[in-house]
């Protein structure tokens, strides 16, 4: 034998192999998997059920009832249930509605309308008095200031007497402490200090 046909030989048996073991995988892969047995459960007894002889439909009760009664009673209200009919009782006797409790008073209660709540207060002006700049105000000789504010969203703002701001507030005053400003929606004011850096 060729080291040639040895080699051939070799290749044939390994491939025999692989073939063997992908037919064994393969039977096992696609067998039912194994039944093991369950044992069931003790059995619970049954619990026991109404016989058509133990059913019983209860004609009086069918016959006795009040058509008058019907769309009368709260069927929202607790009622005892009916007892059995007796011959010399066709109704029951009816029973009296609780009376409503009296509570001793020593002093006479007079009855206040109640007011609607106020209105809410307006919301504060939302600016920040930063700083003044003192400008010449031309012919008159008396120095004018101006102010510098900022509202809550960091916008600057140069702003001098009698000007309106953001279409919503008018200055009214300005000093070397404090500027006044009007709310002209709310028709009110309010006076900011010089915020310290």
């Amino acid at each position: 034998m060729t080291k040639q046909a040895r080699q051939k030989l070799n290749i044939f048996i390994i491939l025999l192999v692989v073939l063997g073991l992908t037919l064994v995988l393969g039977y096992r892969m696609s067998s039912p998997p194994s039944v093991f047995t369950v044992q069931p459960a003790d059995p619970k007894p049954a619990a026991k059920v109404a016989t058509s002889t133990e059913a019983k439909i209860r004609l009086d009760w069918v016959e006795q009832s009040d058509e008058a009664e019907a769309g009368r009673r709260n069927v929202f209200q607790y009622q005892q249930s009916r007892p059995a009919s007796t011959p010399d009782s066709s109704k029951p006797a009816p029973v009296p509605p609780p009376q409503p409790a009296v509570l001793p008073s020593t002093t006479a209660v007079t009855a206040m309308p109640i007011q609607p709540p106020p209105p809410p207060p307006p919301p504060p002006i939302p600016l920040k008095y930063l700083g003044f700049a003192v400008m010449s105000s031309g012919n008159s000789g008396t120095p004018a200031l101006m102010a510098f504010l900022s509202d809550e969203s960091s916008h600057h703002y140069n702003v001098s007497v009698g000007e309106i701001l953001i279409g919503r507030y008018r200055i009214v005053d300005i000093t070397e402490k404090n500027v006044e400003v009007e709310d002209l929606q709310n028709n009110r004011r309010q006076v900011f200090p010089l915020q310290k850096p």
